[in-house]
């Protein structure tokens, strides 16, 4: 059935799909919402409740991959002291701060694949390994 309103002639009930689009629409940016926006903030907050709780003396590694003990806090920065040498002391902004964990520092051994096991190389390329008889000529 089709109306003639001030001269225009269309359906009937045209606004209810306009109503229908803009709905589904509010539901997807809520779920959204829900599973992007929401866990993200959460994690930014529990990162900066982590930095805000650091003391003074213990290790941090920062995300640049580098771990340093924390010799002093001013303000926001980090005054932070790397490796063996005690004179070396470099101010870090609080938020360079990925963790707060000591170094493993201990020497474990290397374990040797055994026959017929793959192992892939740090260049990409997999290797298997297999037991090979050499002849020894006199």
């Amino acid at each position: 059935m089709t109306s003639t309103v001030l001269g225009f002639t269309g359906a009937v009930g045209g606004g209810a799909g306009m109503l229908v689009t803009v709905a589904y629409m509010a539901v997807f940016f809520g779920i959204m919402w829900f599973l992007i926006i929401r866990p993200q903030k959460k994690r930014e907050k529990e990162v900066v409740q982590m930095q805000n709780a650091i003391k003074v003396g213990q290790y941090v590694l920062l995300q640049s991959g580098e771990f340093g003990k924390v010799v002093d806090i001013i303000n926001d920065l980090f005054i932070i002291e790397f490796g063996l040498n005690k004179s070396v002391r470099i101010p870090v902004k609080k938020a360079a701060v990925a963790a707060v964990q000591e170094p493993n520092l201990t020497v474990g051994k290397k374990v040797e694949p055994q026959v017929g096991t793959k192992v892939v190389e740090e260049d990409g390329v997999e290797y298997e390994y297999v037991e090979v008889e050499e002849e020894v000529e006199e």
